[in-house]
């Protein structure tokens, strides 16, 4: 009896020491080490995020878009065999400089300019034919971000009239993770005072309901979680820090100062 409650020590011992090597070298990989201390309680204050000047569908000049201060033109005028190229920036009062010409085309699309740089050339060149391409000036885009379970996260050049399931499917959409109706939307670029929207994009792919599919206004951030966030008070406590972390390389050096206490 007494070499069996030996045995029976031995073995819980054992057992016991087993448990402790498996708590120390198999941690759950879903629990912190860091301390409660270690987590920010709030958030960091953020100046809301810059707005565009246009939408990404707009960058690229069609027949009907109108020349403004800040374009560049280039100009090729024929006459004969031959030709001849100018580049010229459009001034404050619209007009272009080709060659020792002064040529208004501030507010006229492209055809309209090609026929006034012909009718200004005509006193000096036999039929001239000028062909103009217009390169716009350097325009901020419009943009919204994309993060959470999705494959490329980040930032997106926002289309007209874009929605959530655009901004997925610019990204290489969800991972099979991802919780597709407790998609949250942070509206209006303003983390200090965050209006949080909720998408559900599960409705769109079970029954074809695009009534939650959200359109989507310049700085929105899409968040798609892979847990229940709860409701929109726990799903700012939840989700906001995550989202400036994230959301931090965008804005402008000029910034900087202000979010960091940095004085150079």
């Amino acid at each position: 009896m007494r070499q069996l409650r030996k045995e029976s020590v031995a073995v819980g011992l054992l057992l016991a020491e087993i448990g402790v090597l498996l708590l120390a070298g198999c941690r759950n990989p879903g629990q912190s080490t860091l301390p409660p201390s270690a987590v920010s309680s709030a958030p960091h204050s953020l100046p809301p995020l810059p707005k565009g000047d246009v939408y990404a569908d707009e960058t690229v000049p069609t027949a009907g878009t109108l020349i403004e201060t800040g374009d560049t033109l280039e100009v090729v005028i024929r006459r004969g065999a031959g030709e001849e190229k100018y580049g010229s920036l459009v001034r404050e009062n619209g007009s272009v400089s080709v060659g020792f010409m002064e040529v208004d085309v501030g507010g006229i699309t492209v055809a309209e300019a090609e026929q006034r740089v012909q009718e200004a050339a005509k006193p000096f060149m036999r039929e001239p034919r000028a062909q103009i391409a217009l390169k716009k000036k350097l325009l901020k885009v419009k943009r919204v971000f994309v993060f959470g379970d999705v494959k490329k996260p980040g930032m997106v050049p926002m289309a007209r009239n874009m929605t959530v399931l655009q901004a997925l499917a610019a990204v290489d959409n969800f991972h099979e993770t991802a919780l597709l109706e407790e998609i949250r939307v942070v509206r209006g670029g303003d983390f200090s005072k965050p209006h949080i929207l909720t998408a559900d994009l599960a409705r769109v792919f079970t029954y074809g309901d695009l009534s939650r599919n959200i359109r989507l206004e310049e700085n929105d951030v899409i968040f798609v979680p892979r847990e229940h966030l709860g409701d929109a008070k726990e799903a700012a406590q939840k989700i906001m820090p995550i989202l400036q972390v994230a959301i931090m390389p965008v804005y402008p050096v000029y910034l900087l100062p202000a979010l960091t206490g940095f004085k150079p």
